[in-house]
């Protein structure tokens, strides 16, 4: 039989598992359209992830920076999606104010700004640094917060994001040399 606590609590694991992956995939893409629809998908999971926790400040972050993400993927093309997107940014902050339940409040508006920020950038590089630094308040977060599916996931995506950032600058080769003959050592 399944304990009745496991099955009041399938909803918070389901959401938290398929926020986990979408996050910790989203640095693995190479284009900033894909990273961006990886980040909506593990926005909309985080944000029910976090309803079903009780932790409304960082559901109704989560649901705004799911627009704003919208925002930013249509950034490129329209002036008006790129003011909407920022807009966004400043309403999560207003969002933190109105829900404010401590520092917890603080940590969440604080990551999710830096994430809606980083999905802004046309740079990938920058796109990836300020994805980071959001990854970084998110982890505290979580810790706090005793969300420890989502404070996995941001593990994940920060270990994730960090290689996919360092093989953008730096470059690795590793080629085969054949062994000299041996009448060629001998000289």
């Amino acid at each position: 039989m399944i304990p009745a606590a496991l099955v009041q609590d399938t909803p918070v694991i389901v959401t938290g598992i398929a926020a986990a992956l979408c996050l910790t995939a989203s640095p693995m893409f190479r284009s900033r359209r894909m990273i961006l629809l990886a980040q909506l998908a593990a926005g909309l999971c985080f944000a029910a992830h976090y309803i079903f926790l009780g932790i409304t400040v960082a559901g109704a972050v989560n649901m705004i920076g799911v627009v704003q993400t919208g925002a930013a993927i249509f950034s490129a093309r329209s002036a008006a999606m790129n003011r909407l997107g920022y807009a966004l940014i400043a309403l999560m902050a207003l969002l933190g104010l109105c829900f404010w339940q401590g520092p917890i409040s603080a940590l969440s508006v604080a990551a999710m700004s830096l994430v809606a920020l980083s999905c802004m950038q046309s740079n990938e590089f920058h796109l990836r640094i300020l994805l980071l630094a959001g990854g970084c308040f998110w982890v505290m977060h979580d810790a706090l917060a005793g969300a420890w599916i989502a404070l996995t996931a941001d593990l994940g995506a920060a270990t994730v994001g960090a290689a996919a950032l360092f093989s953008l600058l730096f470059r690795v080769t590793i080629e085969w040399r054949p062994a000299l003959p041996v009448e060629s050592r001998n000289t």
